[in-house]
Order: C-alpha cells, then sequence, then structure tokens
C-alpha cells in the first residue's frame, strides 16, 4: 500500500486525508475481490516498522485512523469479512489494542489481515527464537511460529507506487509468489488496476520449481 505520503504531497492534502483516503480504498477493494473473485485473504502492509522512522507524526496519523475505523465499524457485519491486525502492536495505546482484538471475527469466509509495525526479518527472527529449543523443525513447523501462521502464503503480491522490492514484508512467505508492480500511488490504485493483475494472474502457469 505504498504512495499515501506522495499521493498528500501530490494533492496538496494533509497526510491524514491521504491515509484516510488510503484506508478507505483498502475497504473498497478487498470488498470488490471477495465479491468477485474466488479468494478467501487479502494481506494488507499498511504500516513497515521501518516507517516508524518517519517520526511520531506517522503515529498520531495511523491512531487516528484507526479510532476512526473502530466508531464506523462497530457492527462486526458490516463488511461481510473478518478484519485481523497483526504485527508489534505495542506502539499502540492497550485500549486502542484491545479495541481492535475485540473487532476481529471468525464468522466469515473472507478475511482481511492488515500488518502494522511488521518486519519480514523480526518476524523470522521471532519464530527462530521461538523454536530456539526444538530438536526437528521443517516448512510447516517454522510457518507455524510466524505471523502469519493461520494465513496461507499469498499467490500474487501486488506493490503500487513504483518501487520494485518488497521493503520487509513476507520474506519467508513468498518464495512462490508472483509479483505484480505499478507505479500507481496507493490511494488511485482502481477496480480495474486489480482486475487486471488477476487477468494478468490467470494467465500464469505455475509450475512451483517442477
Amino acid at each position: 500500500m505504498d504512495g499515501n505520503h506522495r499521493w498528500s504531497k501530490k494533492n496538496n492534502l494533509p497526510k491524514y486525508d491521504s491515509y484516510k483516503r488510503g484506508a478507505n480504498k483498502l475497504l473498497e477493494l478487498t470488498k470488490f475481490v471477495f465479491e468477485k473473485y474466488d479468494i478467501r485473504f487479502v494481506s494488507a502492509f499498511a504500516l513497515s516498522k521501518h516507517n516508524l522512522k518517519r517520526g511520531s507524526s506517522i503515529i498520531k496519523i495511523i491512531k487516528m485512523l484507526l479510532y476512526a475505523f473502530l466508531e464506523g465499524n462497530i457492527d462486526k457485519n458490516k463488511n461481510s469479512f473478518n478484519i485481523v491486525f497483526k504485527g508489534n502492536l505495542n506502539i499502540l495505546p492497550k485500549k486502542l489494542v484491545n479495541d481492535l482484538k475485540n473487532l476481529e471475527s471468525s464468522k466469515f469466509k473472507h478475511n482481511l489481515i492488515i500488518y502494522l509495525n511488521y518486519s519480514g526479518k523480526d518476524d523470522i527472527l521471532s519464530a527462530t527464537n521461538i523454536l530456539n529449543k526444538s530438536t526437528h523443525i521443517n516448512d510447516k513447523i517454522f510457518k507455524n511460529a510466524l505471523k502469519s501462521s493461520s494465513i496461507p502464503d499469498p499467490d500474487m503480491l501486488i506493490r503500487t507506487g513504483g518501487f520494485k522490492r518488497l521493503s520487509d514484508f513476507f520474506l519467508y512467505q513468498v518464495s512462490f509468489t508472483e509479483f505484480f508492480f505499478t507505479n500507481i500511488l496507493w490511494p488511485d490504485l482502481k477496480k480495474s488496476n486489480i482486475k487486471n493483475f488477476i487477468k494478468q494472474f490467470y494467465k500464469i502457469d505455475r509450475k512451483f520449481g517442477n
């Protein structure tokens, strides 16, 4: 979900406006994907651990967005899909984290997983420490120790904003993921763009190393 900050500069708007537009865009596109395609999981890299280097203003914006999100989603059935927050949430007030957790549900077939203050490297290190005393470790055991343990490895990854890199997201989980990059800034991404990416994905002969 890259490009919110640049979008605010481009449109001469406050950062909060761009991030709010980006958050609404995520809900809009997720709903579209779940309604139109046989896709059960959407994972969104909303805030990298490294984004915190931008200063306290980014945390303030994220808090404001989450409070607004909670206010608009008191009804768990509103979006017709589960919303789960993962990552190192200790940057947020404890009550806010508890409220977000209370909003989580496993009622629906479809799942939106939002990663906040997440680092792929930290995820791997954390899993390694958890399994430190294990006498036998395989791929399945290791995956169960990651923050994405309940989620299948992604089939496709879409990065907006023009950069062609992972930026420390899902480093272990993307060994056979198909990557799609676009110069479009996240708040400007459209349903038609998503349709085009998925159309391209279905044309790929995925051999998984065979």
